[in-house]
């Protein structure tokens, strides 16, 4: 039991240290404000995997905490506590239902509201940051547009999501770890 639990421990501690390095190196490398925190959120798969949910929503808990003080892209930040964090837990889950008209209704709604908010901090709190730079060219349609291009990006985040998680699981932890 206790090397179990020390597993545990160390598994998040690594994952929570991974996460926070990519998510501070969002820093110094802003063209990928949206690609670290997804890569970031993928860490979370390696826990619910080889752990647990629980374990996998201390480690998402940590990680936007620590990520607050740790790293000064508040865009990343921001997009990782809303919604790139936790996904890849609640998609886990949602995936195994049978429903799937239901699961992608609620994957939809978690992922639309997660965007209005993000959208609304950075129009209301986080002013420095334009949202609709360079979408001048679609004049008051600009939002729409804005809303319906994350839309196709969250299909195309989850369809790769899902192939990551397939290929971590039947790949990496077979031919690379050598666990069943």
């Amino acid at each position: 039991m206790r090397n179990k639990i020390a597993f545990r421990v160390a598994l998040g501690g690594i994952c929570s240290a991974v996460c926070l390095l990519l998510m501070f190196s969002s820093s110094f490398l802003p063209m990928l404000d949206y690609t670290i925190p997804t890569f970031a959120g993928f860490m979370m798969v390696v826990m619910i995997v080889e752990v647990d949910k629980n374990w996998a929503i201390a480690t998402y808990c940590a990680v936007s905490l620590l990520s607050i003080f740790v790293t000064p892209n508040y865009e990343a930040t921001l997009l990782f506590t809303l919604f790139m964090g936790y996904y890849p837990i609640l998609k886990y889950y949602l995936d195994q239902k049978k429903n799937r008209l239901l699961v992608w209704a609620i994957k939809l709604a978690v992922f639309n509201v997660a965007i209005v908010i993000f959208f609304l901090a950075f129009q209301y709190i986080f002013t420095s940051v334009d949202m609709l730079e360079g979408m001048e060219m679609f004049g008051k349609y600009a939002v729409l547009v804005l809303w319906l291009a994350a839309n196709l990006f969250f299909f195309i985040y989850d369809y790769a999501l899902t192939q990551l998680t397939d290929m971590y699981i039947n790949w990496f932890r077979k031919k690379i770890l050598r666990r069943k």
